[in-house]
């Protein structure tokens, strides 16, 4: 073998070793990246005739499990879709129902207050300090309802905000996607890019349930869980635009996917004409209450369906479309039993000393005519100075509503009248000296709702003559004490009417001291009421605390089961972690032990080079 074939071996394994000790002291250096896969190096030795004539390096290699890589980009999707219902549903618990041990905070412990209360004003009904302090609690626990609903619609609001950032940084990733696959059409696949690619598909992962596989140019594919192309070699972006103001009405719109070329750079938004595909469609939330089912096609419409199981943007759809509306639908139901228990007891009671003018909170359409009704109420007209009966009055309710009030004027001649104000609300006033008593007697005015509550009023009751609580048309969260309440506690109902029949007719007010009316709306809190279904919240017979408490528990246990969840996710994610760290990770040990290896190899080259160089003089001196 001649001088220079040693020296060009001697060269090569120089080269050889060189990009070894390079490639493993790159490993070193990147060994605490996140997403970093170990790069092998490899060699093969040139033959020429059958001679050797060296090494060369060949391309190095990342070390990584294909099936391991997926997986985790999987389970980075289900911990993100968990974390996110978790963070929310924790919020909600806290912003609901308070914090443990704070008796004040809460729905229960404003609605505890208010029993002790009427507790108290039943032992001494004729106190005006318990009975503020009753018209006090009233205000407390409605407002502590009231804010509820408000945080629910708030938390919503905030999520479909999420939302909107979340598919702006969805594009950023899309578009970092496209510039990898780029440079990789430019310059070829590198370990580098590869790891880069790696990581942007976890972190879209992350956000969105998507799948890869290879395309016929062999470059990477990215495919949504409903099968659409995110990422097919062409730009594509998702849009979404979150809505500006989010309550119980509020229709969401849709997320879709479009070409780039179809989006208006200086809007963001899709040029006219441009067609996109739904992934996530539009509408109100993702299952309709009873009471906004119509049966009719126009139902799907109001319905957001989503293909996606996984990932943030998909556990911020649940969080907004199911999770919080369902428990907003659970607080509607308090409200409704709160506002019905108490309103029957407090409408079948009467102030002491009775109030001259009652006006109701329902406005009729048609309702009342519609339900079954049957018996009769009273109607006593009161000398407020004395507390004599002054007239005895009987009500039939079988009658149609013009009816009932015609007759209604008709008795009170003399005292006062009957009268439908401008909003169709039925009003009773009379004359200054005299007071309006009523009592339910037998009457009872049965209404089915739309959402299958069999509702069964007395007469007081239905019209709302002495409503305590009341609420927002069809917002029955939104509750409230009634005005008249807030501003006089005097108002509030203590005394009962006992009626004899007759004939003829006649009745007996109870005084400043009887405490039947309180102690009918204490008992009010015992009475059960039938419920319908709401979310996980299956109860259909319950008292009002006992459904306040089935809520608070309901949603504890929802909570918990989103906090198991993530636990296991986490677990899951952090055991795959570790087990694609040992097959694609950087063991520091057995690098430096190679970087040792490949430094005797370059040490050995650098010797035979100086050896040949040496041989190369010596020739040169005898030719001289």
């Amino acid at each position: 073998m001649s001088l220079g074939n040693t020296l060009q071996i001697a060269v090569s394994g120089l080269q050889t070793a060189q990009r070894a000790l390079q490639v493993t002291a790159n490993n070193l250096a990147n060994a605490t990246s996140p997403g970093y896969s170990r790069k092998l190096h490899t060699q093969e030795a040139l033959v020429l005739d059958g001679q050797g004539r060296g090494a060369r390096a060949l391309a190095e290699q990342r070390v990584v499990d294909a099936f391991l890589t997926a997986e985790l980009r999987a389970r980075d999707g289900q911990l993100g879709r968990s974390a996110t219902v978790q963070e929310f549903a924790d919020r909600a618990q806290s912003l609901l129902f308070g914090v443990p041990g704070d008796e004040r905070s809460g729905l229960l412990g404003p609605l505890n207050e208010l029993a002790r209360a009427l507790e108290s004003l039943a032992n001494d009904p004729d106190q005006p300090g318990l009975r503020a302090a009753v018209v006090g609690a009233a205000d407390a626990f409605a407002r502590a309802v009231r804010r509820g609903a408000e945080a629910i619609q708030a938390l919503r609001q905030e999520a479909d905000r999420r939302i909107g950032a979340l598919v702006e940084r969805i594009n950023a990733d899309l578009a970092t996607l496209r510039e990898i696959d780029r440079t990789i059409r430019e310059r070829g696949e590198t370990p580098e890019l590869a790891d880069q690619r790696d990581r942007t598909l976890r972190e879209l992962a992350r956000k969105l349930d998507i799948s890869t596989y290879r395309r016929d140019d062999g470059q990477l594919g990215v495919l949504l869980r409903g099968g659409q192309g995110l990422f097919e070699g062409r730009p594509r972006v998702l849009v979404y635009d979150p809505a500006p103001v989010v309550d119980a009405g509020t229709i969401f719109g849709p997320i879709s996917l479009y070409a780039a070329s179809d989006i208006d750079p200086a809007t963001g938004k899709p040029l006219a004409g441009a067609q996109g595909e739904v992934v996530v469609t539009g509408g109100l939330r993702a299952e309709l209450p009873p009471e906004l089912r119509t049966g009719t096609p126009a139902d799907e419409a109001l319905i957001v369906r989503s293909p996606l199981r996984s990932g943030e943007l998909q556990g911020l759809l649940e969080v907004r479309d199911r999770l919080l509306p369902e428990l907003a639908d659970q607080l509607d139901e308090l409200a409704r039993i709160a506002a019905f228990a108490v309103n029957a007891a407090h409408n079948g009671a009467v102030a002491w000393p009775p109030l001259s003018t009652l006006v109701g909170t329902r406005s009729e359409d048609g309702t009342f005519d519609a339900a079954t009704r049957s018996g009769t109420a009273w109607l006593a007209v009161v000398d407020r100075a004395t507390g004599t009966v002054a007239h005895t009055i009987a009500i039939d309710v079988t009658a149609d509503f013009a009816t009932l009030v015609a007759d209604l004027d008709t008795a009170l001649t003399g005292y006062g009248n009957a009268t439908v104000d401008a909003q169709g609300r039925l009003a009773l006033s009379l004359s200054s000296g005299f007071g309006l008593a009523l009592s339910e007697g037998d009457s009872a005015i049965i209404v089915t709702d739309a959402l299958g509550h069999s509702w069964a009023y007395g007469f007081s009751h239905y019209f709302g003559l002495n409503d305590l609580f009341v609420s927002e048309a069809g917002r029955p969260s939104l509750l409230s004490v009634h005005q008249t309440l807030r501003s006089d506690p005097a108002r509030l109902a203590t005394a009962k009417l006992d009626v004899v029949p007759g004939p003829p007719p006649s009745a007996v007010l109870g005084g400043p001291g009887d405490p039947r009316g309180v102690q009918a709306l204490a008992a009010a809190f015992q009475r059960e009421i039938d419920t319908v279904p709401r979310g996980r919240l299956s109860t259909v017979r319950a008292t009002l605390g006992g459904y306040a408490a089935d809520l608070v528990a309901t949603h504890a246990a929802t909570t918990r089961d989103a906090e198991r969840a993530v636990e296991t996710d986490r677990a899951l994610v952090s055991e795959l972690e570790t087990r694609w760290s040992a097959v694609s990770g950087v063991n520091a040990d057995e690098e430096l032990s190679r970087l040792v290896l490949y430094q005797q190899a370059y040490t050995v080259a650098a010797r035979i080079v100086q050896i040949t160089d040496r041989l190369f003089d010596e020739l040169l001196a005898i030719a001289r």
